[in-house]
């Protein structure tokens, strides 16, 4: 009988482990956690995502929203 590798703990290269916390989105509403491989880094700021950098550019005025 064959058993399979990856159910037997064997076909693993390396041990899970658990992602490492790298720190909050900047923008004051969100404030959401970001772990290594997520997120955007903008003028030295961490963001969760480009709809956090747009909006604090706007709120910061240094960006100008068209569509409102």
């Amino acid at each position: 009988m064959l058993e399979n590798g990856m159910v037997a703990g064997y076909g693993y290269a390396e041990s899970l482990q658990a992602p490492r916390k790298i720190g909050n989105c900047n923008y004051k509403y969100c404030s959401e956690e970001l772990y290594e491989g997520e997120g955007f880094e903008f003028d030295g700021y961490l963001y969760c995502s480009t709809g956090c950098i747009g909006e604090h550019l706007v709120e910061e005025n240094a960006a100008v929203d068209l569509s409102a």
